[in-house]
């Protein structure tokens, strides 16, 4: 049993089909690259090759000017989705970094990438790592937020308690079916759980190994 593609592309709405995001990285003049993309780029630092600061990224490039000229506000749009993409579809444990490998994929709109299928590579490579601790300092990386919905969906484990969740109205124009949401909206509104970590660790292990086949 694991995350298929299905599960990832109604979960997460990214794309599954379309060119695989790979290829070399190349870190020369990534600075001039950066501030191709965006805009802006942090003072260039002689230990830092990879990316720009989270911190920088949100206090320059989180809002685009108004009456902005449509090549500046696609610069923005790279930044947020830049942003998005370091946080929540390939995020790991290096730091505060927006690494340059992401922004790079983003200077062509029409490119047409298999965004989904990346972001589930990614975490179940994650998942490989962090279960065999490849290093010491192996954590759990990837898109989380993606994973704790799927196994809500799935697992009656450490399943928060699903409220009644909010009216969606944001359909956008004739009907645009991208504005619909995906199989997460109905986990947006939930009742947390609380307690000691280690007590319910002890529980939610237990029940696991009590699972049947027809509880999942």
């Amino acid at each position: 049993m694991t995350v298929t593609l299905e599960d990832w592309g109604m979960i997460t709405g990214l794309p599954l089909e379309g060119n695989a995001l790979t290829g070399r990285v190349e870190r020369k003049n990534w600075h001039d690259r950066v501030v191709a993309l965006i805009g802006d780029c942090p003072p260039d630092k002689k230990n830092r090759t990879s990316g720009a600061p989270l911190p920088w990224l949100l206090k320059y490039r989180s809002k685009c000017p108004e009456g902005a000229e449509p090549r500046v506000v696609e610069q923005y749009a790279r930044a947020y989705l830049w942003y998005l993409l370091t946080e929540v579809v390939f995020p790991d444990c290096s730091g505060d970094i927006a690494l340059w490998m992401y922004l790079d994929f983003l200077a062509d709109w029409d490119a047409g990438y298999s965004w989904g299928a990346a972001s589930l590579a990614y975490l179940y490579r994650s998942l490989d790592d962090a279960t065999r601790r490849t290093e010491a300092t192996s954590g759990m990386c990837g898109c989380v937020w993606g994973l704790s919905i799927w196994m809500w969906e799935r697992i009656p484990v450490g399943r928060p308690e699903k409220l009644r969740a909010r009216a969606w109205t944001y359909y956008g124009e004739d009907g645009d079916d991208a504005r619909y949401p995906t199989a997460a909206y109905a986990w947006d509104v939930v009742g947390t759980i609380s307690g000691e970590s280690k007590a319910l660790y002890k529980i939610f292990i237990n029940e696991l190994d009590a699972l049947t086949p027809l509880q999942v």
